[in-house]
């Protein structure tokens, strides 16, 4: 019973010894989380338009009838007719998504001053299309572009 109590003492010493070792570990860079965050507005740019209606179970149905040919039959791509309003949007927004995305890639290859001039432009053309990850890609962008011209020239 008494080496039972104190492998119970000894254990309960050692632990916070250990979490106190886990905290001194310093955490990651800043630049790591900035190239994290832009692979992250990448892939959700070049992500289908068309994929995330179809997750959700969306589809048009077409009933067959024989011995009659059917007029104005959907795209069997397309998970609604042709002409709705979402179809359109979906459209609208994967061109947007675009346009986004070429200013981010010159963000992610480090033609800063490029891609900061590009999210601006992108800004002014569509302030409601992603306002909140245009506006911290922007300040992102100038943040860096500071830190570049802060470094000491070797």
């Amino acid at each position: 019973m008494k080496m039972l109590f104190a492998a119970v003492l000894i254990a309960t010493l050692l632990v916070p010894v250990r979490a106190e070792e886990k905290a001194a570990v310093a955490p990651a860079p800043a630049a790591s989380s900035w190239s994290n965050f832009l692979k992250n507005i990448r892939s959700t740019l070049t992500q289908s338009a068309v994929g995330g209606e179809r997750k959700k179970g969306r589809r048009a149905a077409v009933a067959a009838v024989r011995g009659k040919k059917q007029k104005n039959m959907a795209d069997p791509n397309e998970p609604t007719l042709k002409g709705d309003k979402n179809s359109a949007k979906d459209k609208t927004d994967a061109q947007y998504d675009s346009e986004l995305d070429v200013s981010v890639e010159a963000l992610e290859k480090g033609d800063l001053a490029q891609g900061l001039a590009g999210l601006e432009k992108f800004k002014s053309a569509h302030p409601k299309h992603l306002p909140e990850e245009v506006d911290k890609l922007i300040e992102g962008a100038k943040a860096a572009i500071a830190d570049k011209n802060a470094a000491p020239k070797e």
